[in-house]
C-alpha cells in the first residue's frame, strides 16, 4: 500500500518535464521545423496523441548530443551527494533522454533531461515536504502552463548548466527551500518507478481538468510572441486532449468491466458492439451518434426523398445536439437524451462507478429483425 508521504513524492518528479512535453506537443511538428503560424502549429499538433502514460527504456550507452556537458553535470551532482539511479529513453512522441539521481542524505531526487528542441540540458532538483508541499528547482523555461496545487516551482532560467557553479547554485537553492523543513523519506525509492508514477499522477490531474485550458493555450501563444489565438485555434489545441482522455478512460473502464464480468467468448461477441460507456469526460459527439442511430433506426419513419424536407435523422441529431449543448455535464445530457428512446429501445444499465471517474455502462437492446 502506498503511504500518504509516497503519494506526495510521485506528484512531483516529472512536473517540469510535463510542462516541456505539453509545450512542444502544441508548438512543434514532428520534423522539428517551427510552423509559420499558431494555427498551423495547432493543426499539426492535432495529429499527435497526448502521452497520458509513459514507459522508460533503460540505456547502457545513451546517445547524448552534448556528452561533455552531461558528464560535467553528473560529476557535479555526484560531488553534491547525488547518486546515479538509472539512465533511460522515454517512449514518447517527443523522445527524450533522462538520467535519474537520488540524494539519500537530503532525501531528494535530481532529473537530468536532454530534449533535442533545447540547446542545453534541463535539470530538476526535487524534494517533498511532510506537510504535503512539493519543491522543484529547475532551469527550464516557463511554457505558460499552470502549476499544480500544493507545488512550489522555482525557476532559474538563466542557467545553461555549462559551469559546475550553476549546478551548485541550483542545489543551494533547494537547500534554502528545505531549511527547517521535514522531508519525505525517499531512501527505499527508485527513480524509475517514481518518475512513471509521477507522470501518471500529473496526467490524471490534467484529465480531471479536461486537458489544456483556454488560458493555457493563450499564454503559450504569448510566450512565443504570437497573436492571441482565435477560438478555432484554441479548440484545435484542446480537442486532441479531450479525445485522448475520452479514449483512455473508456479503455480503463472497459478493461475493469471485462475483468469483473464472467462471460464466455460467445456471450461477449453477442454484446460487444451493444455496450455504451458514458463517463464524466466523454466526448459528446460519440454518444450523440450512438443515440441518434438507436432513435432513428427504431422508428417507422420513411426515408425522405424530397430535398426540401429535412431528413428525420438530421432532425434527431439536431435535437440531441441541443440537449448536449444545454447541459454543463455530459452525463446529465446523456440521461436527458435517454428519454427520447422508444420503449423497446431503452438502454439497460449494467454498471455504475464513482471512482476514479464517474461512469455508467449500458446495454443497447438487440435490433429488430425484418
Amino acid at each position: 500500500m502506498t503511504s500518504p508521504s509516497n503519494v506526495t513524492v510521485v506528484l512531483t518528479l516529472a512536473f517540469v518535464l510535463l510542462f516541456l512535453f505539453i509545450y512542444f506537443w502544441v508548438r512543434f511538428k514532428l520534423s522539428e521545423e517551427l510552423p509559420d503560424d499558431f494555427a498551423t502549429a495547432m493543426a499539426r499538433a492535432e495529429r499527435m496523441h497526448p502521452q497520458l502514460r509513459i514507459d522508460l527504456e533503460p540505456l547502457d550507452e545513451p546517445p547524448w548530443s552534448d556528452s561533455n556537458r552531461i558528464n560535467l553535470i553528473a560529476n557535479t551532482l555526484g560531488e553534491l551527494g547525488y547518486e546515479l539511479d538509472g539512465i533511460f529513453e522515454a517512449n514518447a512522441h517527443i523522445p527524450f533522454l533522462i538520467q535519474g539521481f537520488k540524494n539519500k542524505q537530503q532525501s531528494s531526487f535530481a532529473a537530468l533531461y536532454e530534449l533535442k528542441q533545447f540547446d542545453y540540458p534541463i535539470l530538476d532538483l526535487l524534494a517533498d515536504l511532510s506537510e504535503g508541499i512539493s519543491i522543484t528547482i529547475t532551469n527550464a523555461r516557463d511554457a505558460g502552463l499552470d502549476v499544480r496545487p500544493f507545488s512550489k516551482l522555482v525557476r532559474l532560467e538563466h542557467l545553461d548548466l555549462s559551469e559546475p557553479e550553476q549546478i551548485q547554485e541550483m542545489h543551494q537553492c533547494l537547500c534554502d527551500e528545505l531549511e527547517g523543513q521535514t522531508t519525505v523519506d525517499l531512501k527505499d525509492t527508485h527513480f524509475e518507478e517514481y518518475f512513471k508514477s509521477s507522470w501518471a499522477n500529473s496526467m490524471d490531474w490534467r484529465i480531471e481538468r479536461g486537458g489544456l485550458t483556454t488560458e493555457e493555450v493563450i499564454r503559450m501563444a504569448q510566450k512565443n510572441g504570437e497573436p492571441e489565438p482565435s477560438e478555432e485555434e484554441i479548440e484545435l489545441a484542446k480537442n486532441p486532449w479531450k479525445q485522448r482522455i475520452d479514449l483512455f478512460i473508456l479503455n480503463q473502464i472497459w478493461q475493469e468491466y471485462c475483468n469483473n464480468t464472467n462471460m464466455t467468448d460467445e456471450e461477449w461477441l453477442q454484446i460487444f458492439d451493444r455496450l455504451v460507456i458514458v463517463h464524466e469526460h466523454s466526448e459528446a459527439f460519440h454518444l450523440i451518434d450512438t443515440l441518434a442511430d438507436s432513435i432513428y433506426n427504431s422508428s417507422d419513419q420513411d426515408h425522405v426523398e424530397d430535398d426540401e424536407e429535412e431528413h428525420p435523422y438530421f432532425k434527431v441529431l439536431q435535437q440531441l445536439n441541443e440537449i448536449f449543448d444545454s447541459e454543463a455535464s455530459v452525463m446529465d445530457a446523456f440521461h436527458r437524451a435517454l428519454e427520447l428512446l422508444p420503449p423497446d429501445q431503452k438502454y439497460v444499465l449494467q454498471s455504475t462507478k464513482e471512482t476514479p471517474w464517474k461512469s455508467e455502462i449500458y446495454l443497447i437492446p438487440e435490433p429488430h429483425n425484418g
